[in-house]
Parts: structure tokens; C-alpha cells; sequence
């Protein structure tokens, strides 16, 4: 089972997104560029929570890591902050914010959140 993987460490810092999303551009013969593209999106949510949530500064690091097999793609990002409990959009949350997770539910196949001295995102999409 040929499995690619990609895997890197960015700085918790303004550049992170722009970093992570070419970080993937290797995949797009292998994935196609609509499945890249949501790859991206859902990418660009993960690693901006991290930054803004990590409670970081930039000369922390936060870790991307991607594998794509026959029949998935699992990709998961790591940070070194507190974590946090998963919960349901309300009404009265802020419409302008807060959508990066909502995404991730509705894009990928599975997601979840695993806190054990290190803070991991991941979400699964199937192929």
C-alpha cells in the first residue's frame, strides 16, 4: 500500500497559513485539485486556530502532517497549547467568526480533537 505523506513544522506566526496551503501543492496530481482545494481550505481553518488559539508566541512552532493512501486522507495539526472542548455554533455566536470547524463538519468525513500535552486537530477525508 503506497501511502505519500507530508510533513512540516511552521512557525506560529502570521505566515503559517500561506506556508501550510503550498505545503500541499506536491499532492495535487495524486488528490485532484477539487479535493486539494477543499484540503486547503480545511488546512488554512486548522493552522489559523492553532495561531490565534495555541496561546503561542511566533517562535513557536505548530506541526502539519498529511498522508494520503489509496482510500484516505488523513491530515492533522499540532500545536503546543491548551486545547479545547468541541462545541455546536449557537445563534447567538458571531456570524463573522467561528466558521473554520463548521467547515471541517460539513468537508470532511471524520474530525476530531485529541489533547494530551500537545493539542491535535485532525479530520479524514475519504477517496
Amino acid at each position: 500500500m503506497n501511502t505519500t505523506a507530508v510533513r512540516l513544522r511552521l512557525a506560529s506566526g502570521p505566515d503559517a497559513v500561506g506556508t501550510a496551503r503550498r505545503g500541499l501543492d506536491s499532492l495535487e496530481r495524486e488528490v485532484g485539485s477539487a479535493t486539494l482545494n477543499d484540503m486547503r481550505l480545511l488546512v488554512s481553518e486548522l493552522v489559523t486556530n492553532s495561531v490565534r488559539h495555541a496561546r503561542s508566541s511566533e517562535d513557536d512552532q505548530l506541526e502539519l502532517e498529511v498522508s494520503v493512501s489509496r482510500g484516505l486522507i488523513h491530515v492533522c495539526v499540532t500545536d503546543h497549547g491548551p486545547g479545547f472542548e468541541v462545541s455546536a455554533r449557537t445563534p447567538d455566536d458571531d456570524p463573522g467568526s467561528g466558521w473554520g470547524l463548521f467547515l471541517v463538519e460539513r468537508l470532511a468525513d471524520r474530525w476530531g480533537v485529541s489533547v494530551n500535552g500537545t493539542t491535535q486537530v485532525w479530520f479524514e477525508i475519504e477517496r
